[in-house]
């Protein structure tokens, strides 16, 4: 073999294995990327339910800090609701749920809020939890002394310690002796209890303490009404009082606070904002940050009986603003370094660097003018100085008896001034001169000369023109000329102007060297007087244009910072200044402040476009202008909402009689373009000082009694009182947990019974929506429906009505039910939508039911709204198969004619028609009705039947289809397929 030969194997040897090597090296890392790419992870157990604030902001920090990492685990959150169910059978419950649902599912960390969450994770984690470690959050030293077992455990101990707080109110209030503490009878209030009574005796500041956990609520809010200035009131957690009553924390602590007579402490900063005066509070989401910080340690391969258990308390110094002004605390009363919240708005503190920067250009600005008015002043002096020299020259031509000639070049129009006429004898324009006519009385013999010098100057061979020629007078004798000139150019070179001078030097010839010398002077000063003019006055009206634009900058600025743009009124801003004016100007006087907002205006912008609905709030504003009597001054606030200041008023009956003339005025329609529109505003009032003491208090009670205005059925006014604050509140805490209704599957349907009255069968069901709140309990659709309408969540809500009947139907058909209809009501905020139709036919095709088995109830009131928009969109699902149902009739408008037009295919006949059908005049209409439908080829059905002599008199006026608590009440749905076969086996 030769040694070439062997050379190249060794090479291709080495190349193999540097290359297995190098494969080798890539796996590994590959393999491990693999791994490292697992899911991990987290399960976190809270003790309350959702809904309930210390868990819900315990949770928000946990999944907050978790979801921030770098490499996020899974998180996974279940709620054991011990407080409400602290029973063994929910934690039986609660038990088989966790077993059965994570038996698949490897949990690599366990993060545990509160006592009882902690005990389930010790007690199962081995058996169904992969012995995952545990952090804990919300447990407080005795709960963590309790643990037997502390292997693979780590966690935040709540640390409960009212000393800080205490002396945070010694320092607010030192004549402070008394201290009332709120807690319940529960295990953890009972612990808490006793433990914040220890602290605080333990101070030996020679304070006493009343526990008030023996006391109902209402006992409790009547004893701190009338706690003398030596007190205090110290509140902890409370979920239920000694009757056992289950109550509202955040509700309690807010009726606490109003009815107390001196500061309410709190322990927990979950109270802020419900009347928590303030103090040393434990904060419960700083407490869930630091235990997913915990976690995620161990996520990444610290063991958890290694990392130190946190001891320090998540606290916040933190005092309310509103408390503090309800209590008349000054800020340099609190301890230093204090948080305080919903403190007012302050625009300089808010935009502290743009007010000095505004101020700082001001400055600018006004130095600028300054020396624009220096400039100015020299610019006066200067022409002055000019006007003079100007009288100078004029005279010492005159004296020298000189002639000023001048010819436009563009024109070619000479000039000669009086001497020269004076001198030669001429009338003016007799030697036609100004045309060129003065050259032929140029001596012949210096006709040449003169023309070559004046060509020579205006090619610019010369830098002026001078020439002395003879010029024959009108009495035939010739005269010396000594003529001098300057042609002025513009910036391109052309000629603009030639000027210049004639002296009559016949007689002074032989002073030739002189009389040039001196003109020579002149024409140098001339030339110097002329340019400085002209540069003096470019300068001037450079500071005239400056001066007036700088005006025109400052005028704009301040129209665009407190005018709306659009209708030209004052804005938000100038309202709250000409408030706070009005207020410091007037600390004596009365006004009320009108808050008014036009009535289905998003209707009109949805329907006729923005651009249209912009030209409607011009209108409303000038309209609004024409009806002020010199004391109204008008804002718009924003959106479709204008604000009225109406100032200087001596009673009520003037605020209620222009509030009439507000609403008589917005009757009459507005012309826009080819189109006439009708609206209507609704109106909140409040008073000065009645209502209010500064600018935020009005507005807000004015902005309440404006929805009390539509509440009552728009087109109204309201003036505000002080039990609309309460039912404003109570409004809010329900739209607040109707939000999320549908996603915490609170809501459900109920189906209503209707029979056909010819068959005695099941013709179908009426859908009625019913909602459990975990918070509120069972609310009245009464109460919500009208709500959600107003705040639009009808939308959603109503499609989920929508689609879980039609699935509800459908499965009763597929369990052999064939030929059930179901019926849904519809509200017009839905209808109103563009892709109403298509929703509904979506729904319909996902669910798999046909047309012909839905039927939308619609009431009269709906078709008011937009008639054509709405019955279009009617008439198209009808011609598909679906039925179109008019609820509540005989309650509305409607007129015979104006039936005939809707697209509806049955008439339902109101319950109070029903209720009263044992009199002759209602038995008579009723069957009125019934005709009446059956003439229009309609069906019709009667609700609220609850006799038996009811339904026989439907059976025989041959009333189509009934329902009613006589059939039966409205079935929950699971309960619906044995009701069906209980009336077929009857």
């Amino acid at each position: 073999m030769g040694k070439g030969k062997i050379q190249r194997r060794l090479r291709y040897g080495l190349f193999l294995l540097l290359f297995i090597m190098l494969s080798t090296a890539l796996y590994q890392p590959v393999s491990a990327s693999s791994e490292e790419r697992r899911a991990q992870n987290v399960l976190v157990l809270h003790s309350y339910q959702k809904g309930f604030a210390w868990t819900d902001d315990q949770g928000a920090g946990i999944e907050e800090q978790l979801k921030g990492a770098a490499n996020p685990p899974v998180i996974y959150t279940e709620y054991m609701d011990w407080k409400r169910f602290p029973s063994n059978d929910n934690l039986e419950h609660f038990y088989q749920m966790i077993k059965f649902k994570y038996q698949a599912l490897h949990i690599d960390a366990i993060i545990v809020t509160d006592d009882a969450a902690m005990n389930f994770a010790i007690k199962y984690r081995k058996e169904i939890l992969n012995d995952a470690p545990i952090v804990f959050s919300g447990i407080n030293q005795l709960g963590v002394d309790s643990i037997a077992d502390k292997r693979n455990i780590t966690g935040v101990i709540e640390k409960i310690d009212p000393t800080e707080t205490i002396r945070m109110a010694l320092k607010i209030n030192p004549s402070i002796r008394k201290v009332y503490i709120v807690f319940d009878n529960s295990e953890s209030g009972l612990s808490t209890g006793k433990m914040v009574s220890e602290q605080i005796l333990s101070l030996e500041r020679g304070l006493q303490v009343f526990p008030m956990n023996s006391l109902s609520n209402e006992q409790i809010i009547d004893q701190v009404s009338t706690l003398s200035s030596d007190s205090m009131v110290l509140m902890t957690t409370y979920y239920s009082d000694t009757t056992g009553r289950i109550t509202e924390f955040d509700r309690f602590s807010s009726e606490l606070s109003e009815s107390s007579s001196v500061p309410v402490y709190h322990i927990y900063d979950f109270s802020l904002n419900h009347g928590a005066f303030g103090g040393n509070l434990i904060s419960g989401k700083i407490q869930g940050q630091t235990a997913a910080s915990l976690a995620l340690q161990i996520l990444e391969g610290e063991n958890a009986g290694e990392i130190p258990i946190v001891s320090d308390s998540a606290v916040r110094k933190v005092f309310d603003y509103k408390e503090l002004q309800h209590f008349n605390v000054s800020l340099k009363q609190l301890p230093e370094g204090s948080e305080v919240i919903n403190k007012p708005f302050s625009f300089y503190q808010s935009y502290k660097k743009l007010v000095l920067s505004i101020v700082a250009a001001f400055a600018v600005l006004l130095a600028f003018i300054l020396i624009l008015l220096f400039y100015v002043q020299l610019v006066k002096r200067i022409r002055s100085n000019l006007e003079k020299s100007n009288e100078r020259f004029s005279l010492a031509a005159y004296g020298a008896d000189a002639v000023i000639w001048d010819v436009d070049m563009t024109t070619m129009i000479y000039y000669f001034s009086d001497s020269w006429y004076e001198l030669l004898g001429y009338e003016r324009d007799e030697a036609d001169e100004s045309h060129g006519g003065w050259r032929t009385l140029i001596h012949p013999e210096d006709a040449e000369h003169e023309n070559r010098l004046r060509t020579e100057h205006l090619q610019g061979k010369s830098s002026y023109y001078y020439c002395e020629y003879r010029m024959q007078s009108k009495s035939g004798e010739y005269k010396w000329f000594q003529a001098r000139g300057k042609v002025l150019r513009n910036a391109d070179g052309g000629f603009v102007r030639f000027s210049g001078s004639m002296v009559d030097v016949t007689d002074r010839k032989g002073y030739e060297s002189k009389l040039q010398m001196s003109y020579q002077e002149l024409e140098s000063t001339y030339e110097e007087l002329t340019a400085l003019q002209d540069e003096l006055l470019e300068q001037y009206n450079k500071v005239v244009e400056n001066q007036a634009l700088l005006q025109t900058s400052e005028e704009k600025y301040r129209l665009l910072a407190y005018n709306d743009v659009l209708s030209g009124l004052p804005n938000r801003l100038s309202l709250s200044e000409e408030l706070q004016k009005f207020i410091k100007e007037h600390a004596g006087g009365h006004a009320a402040l009108f808050f008014l907002d036009i009535d289905n205006f998003k209707y009109i912008n949805d329907t006729m476009g923005h651009t249209f609905g912009d030209e409607l709030l011009v209108k409303v504003g000038e309209r609004l202008l024409g009806l002020s009597d010199g004391r109204s001054k008008y804002f718009r606030f924003g959106g479709d909402e204008f604000v009225i200041l109406f100032e200087n008023i001596k009673g009520s009956d003037e605020v209620i009689s222009y509030a009439q003339a507000l609403v008589q005025g917005f009757k009459e329609p507005f012309q826009l373009n080819a189109s006439v529109v009708h609206i209507s505003t609704s109106i909140g009032i409040a008073q000065y000082p009645e209502n209010g003491i500064n600018a935020e208090e009005l507005l807000k009670n004015a902005d309440i009694a404006m929805y009390k205005a539509k509440e009552a059925g728009k087109g109204t006014y309201v003036l505000y009182g002080q039990a609309m604050q309460q039912h404003f509140d109570e409004r809010m805490i329900i739209e607040k947990h109707l939000r999320n209704a549908i996603s915490n599957n609170e809501l459900s349907l109920h189906y209503q019974p209707l029979v056909d009255t010819a068959s005695g069968g099941i013709w179908g069901f009426e859908a009625l929506i019913r909602w459990n709140s975990p918070v509120l309990g069972f609310v009245s659709p009464l109460s919500f429906i009208k709500i959600a309408e107003d705040c639009r969540l009808i939308v959603p809500i109503g499609e989920w009505v929508l689609r879980a009947a039609c699935r509800f139907i459908k499965e009763l058909h597929t369990e052999g039910y064939e030929g059930y209809h179901i019926s849904v009501n519809i509200s017009v905020i839905q209808l109103m939508l563009d892709d109403f139709t298509d929703m509904v036919l979506g729904i319909l095709k996902e669910t798999g039911l046909p047309p012909e088995y839905l039927e939308l109830e619609i009431t009269e009131s709906i078709f008011m709204e937009s008639f054509e928009a709405i019955s279009s969109k009617l008439e198209s699902l009808k011609e598909r198969g679906i039925g179109i149902a008019l609820d509540d009739f005989g309650t509305g408008y409607s007129s015979l004619s104006y039936l005939k037009q809707l697209p509806i295919t049955t008439l339902k006949i109101d319950k109070s028609f029903i209720d009263s059908i044992d009199t002759p005049n209602n038995m008579s209409l009723a069957r009125s009705i019934v005709t009446i439908g059956h003439d229009m080829g309609l069906k019709v059905t009667a609700e609220g039947v609850e006799t038996r002599e009811q339904l026989a008199f439907l059976e025989r006026t041959s009333c189509d289809k009934i329902q009613g608590y006589f059939i039966s009440r409205p079935i929950p749905e699971k309960d619906v397929a044995s009701w069906v076969e209980g009336r077929r086996a009857g």
